[in-house]
């Protein structure tokens, strides 16, 4: 699966969650991080803290892998748009 957008990784996440029936309220207590955060994650993941990103990702047994385009993007949505 190709992620090129916050709301993209933060759904897959929400997804892959769901489907394992784990809660906000497990990852929160497996991270030690409130479920407000969680939800905060999985709404509005451009404002998540690169921490938290990979707190949630352990508690889900997730890794995240960064590979390198072949070509530039041509989709307008493809392209990084978000100031830092």
């Amino acid at each position: 699966m190709n992620i090129t957008r916050p709301q993209q990784l933060s759904t897959f996440i929400k997804e892959h969650r769901k489907k394992h029936g784990i809660t906000q309220a497990k990852i929160a207590e497996l991270v030690g991080i409130r479920v407000a955060t969680i939800s905060d994650f999985e709404n509005k993941p451009e404002s998540c803290k690169l921490e938290t990103f990979f707190k949630i990702l352990a508690a889900l047994n997730l890794q995240m892998g960064v590979t390198t385009r072949e070509h530039a993007p041509n989709d307008p949505q493809d392209q990084w748009t978000e100031g830092w």
